[in-house]
């Protein structure tokens, strides 16, 4: 008679070990992409926070002003850079942000559209949209 080879009582428990340990090492597989996962969300929320509070912030500055040149003042005092042709920047948010000013006036009305983007890196030039933001104001007169 053949005799059946059978799984002793340490076999048994090694085994039992084994699945344990496979079905721990999914859980923290699973957790640990959950979080992660949240982590990047928590990033991406506090890049948006930041860029509507800083385009909140060049808004007002537009709405306080009464003339062009004072806008332009407030704009440089806040440390946005005039570029040729309308257009101020300014990098934030330890420079893995920027934000891009076009201004335009047509007759006493003055329009300011608030770009702002998320860099791919310190170094890169390119650029993820995050917020935009336009703002209308009349002003005293063009200058």
């Amino acid at each position: 008679m053949k005799e059946r080879a059978r799984l002793s009582s340490g076999n048994m428990l090694l085994l039992e070990l084994l699945f344990a340990l496979i079905f721990f090492s999914l859980t923290l597989a699973v957790t640990l992409s959950v979080f992660g996962n949240a982590y990047v969300l928590s990033r991406e929320a506090e890049g948006r926070d930041l860029a509507v509070a800083e385009a909140n912030d060049v808004a007002e500055i537009i709405r306080s002003a009464k003339t062009v040149q004072e806008i332009n003042e407030l704009l440089e005092m806040k440390g946005l850079s005039a570029d040729s042709g309308g257009k101020y920047l300014m990098d934030y948010g330890d420079g893995r942000y920027s934000m891009v000013l076009t201004e335009t006036v047509q007759g006493r009305l003055f329009t300011g559209e608030i770009s702002c983007y998320k860099k791919a890196d310190a170094d890169s030039s390119e650029e993820t949209p995050v917020y935009e933001l336009t703002v209308e104001h009349a002003i005293r007169g063009a200058e």
